[in-house]
């Protein structure tokens, strides 16, 4: 490298050049040109640049550039040969060193496998405890389904008959009164209250009455539904009994009668009831009876 440098400085004085007519000719400043003229080529940032920078001032002192840079080569080989050994045995001490770092001691491998073990027998526990619970569950449900089950009652229909009571005079006339009875017309499950849905599938007049208390009278128009919750039981009447459509606890009662029917229903918790007309008879004053004069027959000598 020192020789490459002679070269150059010695071409440049015998040309009566200074460094700094060179940099403003070429561009390179005069501290790089210098450290070219010295042979420090590995000062520079690159090699890429060193040979950038040879190559530009030896034509500048019209010096043969490739011959230069072929002297260049030849004297760079070996280095960058060494500097190549030296990386690629840097990167193998690398790695082993790394692979050193990364071996773990023996004790800790049989840790890892014996935490590994208690682990997968914890997750087996888990599984087996789950389908024992959820068997459990399930035999719980069934059981429930089945006392509930029990629990239905079938209410028997019965309709009392009206016991006429007739006055004892002959000409009284008779007085007819209704009294509703209650029917049973559904079996049911016990609830505790009365969840009601009235729906109009056609426009009917209603009154709907909870727990005693009014809660709705007027007409319906078709597709209106209201909701009504009772605690002891929810009456519903109607003109048109076609045109209703009740549902109980979630279940289709179907419409409450007949296209125009005037009709009354009853729902308790215990289902559903349709009273039943109870006739009374009840007895009139008879007519007053008026006396009338008898005659008084006349006897001789009275």
């Amino acid at each position: 490298m020192e020789e490459i440098g002679r070269t150059l400085r010695e071409t440049r004085e015998r040309l009566g050049l200074t460094l700094e007519e060179a940099e403003r000719s070429i561009r390179i400043r005069a501290s790089r040109l210098e450290v070219l003229e010295r042979g420090e080529f590995d000062s520079l940032p690159s090699e890429a640049q060193a040979r950038g920078f040879l190559h530009n001032y030896a034509e500048f002192l019209s010096i043969e550039p490739e011959e230069l840079l072929r002297r260049y080569d030849e004297i760079r080989q070996p280095k960058r040969r060494r500097s190549l050994v030296a990386r690629d045995t840097s990167k193998t001490a690398d790695k082993t060193r790394n692979a050193r770092r990364i071996r773990m001691p023996r004790w800790v491998s049989t840790d890892i496998f014996v935490v590994a073990i208690i682990a997968l027998g914890v997750i087996v526990v888990l599984i087996w405890g789950g389908q024992k619970l959820f068997a459990n569950i399930g035999s719980g449900e069934n059981a429930a389904a089945v006392a509930i089950a029990g629990d239905e009652i079938s209410l028997p229909a019965t309709t009392n008959t009206p016991a006429p009571t007739i006055s004892a005079f002959s000409e009284a006339t008779q007085l007819i009164t209704e009294e509703p009875t209650a029917t049973s017309t559904l079996i049911l499950n016990v609830l505790d209250t009365v969840n009601l849905q009235v729906i109009a599938e056609r426009e009917s007049w209603v009154q709907v009455l909870v727990d005693g208390e009014e809660a709705f009278k007027g007409r319906m128009r078709a597709g209106e539904r209201f909701d009504y919750l009772g605690e002891e039981r929810v009456e519903v009447f109607t003109g048109n009994g076609g045109g209703i459509r009740v549902i109980f606890n979630g279940q289709d009662q179907g419409l409450m009668g007949d296209v125009g029917q005037l009709i009354t229903r009853v729902w308790t918790p215990r289902g559903g009831q349709t009273p039943t007309p109870t006739q009374t008879l009840t007895p009139t004053a008879s007519p007053e009876m008026t006396e009338t004069a008898t005659p008084t027959p006349n006897i001789p000598g009275a």
